[in-house]
């Protein structure tokens, strides 16, 4: 009985001891935001001018994370909530880093909640009555991309679904909407590269240089660079895509310059499609840190063409601006421009598309509470243009002004 006692408690302080080592950290997150916002609309230079706006609140994703540091070890498990497209989007991410001698490796992967049961005939899409459960629509697809990062702190070899490049857009922004972008503002201006199946390595030159090249191949064709898409009807059962990639980043002092150069193009390999698209970007980023006056330069241009069709679309763009610093409170304002030329769809054919926006932002804090106001303003026009594409509107402006309230728990 004595001997069973002492195995008893040397079980019991063994996990005593070893419990700290595999305890997991806890915490919950959440957000929530209140703003008043005015907006003037003018659609072409012929319409009238629409006012809209008004009062609006938002409460953001409610996330539960649980952490575990094991020596070099980590791992991070995280359920999230929240609002998008019209429904709930329920989220379980993990992510994690292993170290070996002197390499770290890490990868992560997240996963949207399956489809409810029980749809009504609307939902399902079949247009008749639902007599049995049935499957809804999924409103997200699930995140079964990864990429798996391995690094000794000078060679970082990255391999998957990543975003291998950097848009060297090195600009901020207000909480108004005013700035214009590349793709009807989908994407900054800089290099228009985004996230794409593939492998790239960063090497760090010295302690402030370091560069990038990288090589993508899948037979997505819609994610040329990671962020333009085929302009030449490919078919995507016979085309591929393959790219070539290469960044730089430094800084000199005050200044810190970025650049990334991306060049791709779809191809098939069956003799009955000779359809291709010719893609190529470019994004410059300067920024400049003089105390409490951070000015910042973007320029980006992308293109993208197609062998047979010879229909594409071209933009270049800049973006400069400046932070300033008024003890803790913070001052932005920002000029962005683009120009391009859109001959796939919508506007008129050869026309330059011309876009312009500025925004002015003030954001301080009333003890726990954020208070953020912003003035935006953007113009369109092409000469002549018409159609669904909202630059092709001749005399297209807007105004934004929001007053926003927001605090984090």
């Amino acid at each position: 009985m004595k001997q069973l006692s002492k195995i008893m408690l040397a079980a019991v302080a063994s996990v005593a001891l070893a419990a700290p080592a595999f305890a997991w950290d806890f915490s919950a997150s959440g957000s929530a935001s209140s703003a008043l916002n005015i907006t003037n609309t003018q659609a072409n230079k012929d319409a009238d001018v629409v006012t809209s706006g008004g009062f609006s609140s938002d409460v953001g994703a409610i996330t539960l994370t649980s952490s575990n540091t094991d020596g070099a070890n980590t791992s991070t498990l995280s359920y999230s909530v929240d609002w998008s497209d019209g429904g709930i989007d329920e989220t379980v991410a993990l992510s994690g880093s292993r170290t070996v001698g002197e390499w770290t490796g890490s990868a992560g992967g997240s996963y949207n909640i399956a489809s409810e049961y029980g749809c009504s005939a609307s939902d399902n899409g079949s247009g008749a009555a639902v007599v049995t459960a049935t499957a809804c629509p999924a409103s997200k697809a699930g995140a079964d991309s990864a990429a798996i990062v391995l690094t000794n702190g000078t060679m970082t070899i990255t391999m998957g679904d990543a975003s291998h490049l950097s848009s060297q857009n090195v600009g901020s922004g207000s909480n108004a909407a005013g700035a214009v972008g590349f793709g009807g503002d989908d994407d900054a201006i800089g290099a228009r590269v985004g996230s794409y199946e593939g492998v790239s390595l960063g090497y760090a030159l010295s302690d402030t240089m370091s560069v990038t090249v990288a090589y993508q191949s899948s037979g997505v064709i819609d994610d040329a660079c990671g962020g333009i898409a085929n302009q030449d009807g490919e078919v995507a059962a016979a085309h591929a895509i393959s790219g070539t990639g290469f960044g730089f980043s430094g800084t000199f002092g005050t200044i810190g310059v970025g650049a990334t150069i991306c060049n791709a193009a779809t191809a098939s390999a069956l003799s009955a499609y000779s359809t291709s698209t010719a893609i190529s970007t470019l994004g410059l980023g300067v920024s400049m840190d003089f105390g409490d006056i951070d000015p910042w330069i973007t320029f980006g241009t992308y293109s993208a063409v197609g062998s047979e069709t010879k229909k594409g679309k071209a933009e270049v763009g800049t973006d400069i601006g400046l932070t300033y610093a008024l003890g803790t409170d913070t001052v932005v304002f920002s000029m962005t421009s683009v120009t391009g030329i859109d001959t796939s769809s919508g506007g008129t054919a050869g026309e330059a598309q011309v876009a312009s926006g500025m925004e002015l932002g003030y954001t301080t804090a009333i003890g726990p509470v954020g208070l953020a106001i912003g003035y935006g303003s953007t113009t369109r026009n092409q000469t002549g243009g018409a159609g669904t594409d909202i630059r092709a509107s001749e005399g297209y402006s807007r105004t934004d002004i929001e007053i926003e309230m927001s605090v984090s728990f």
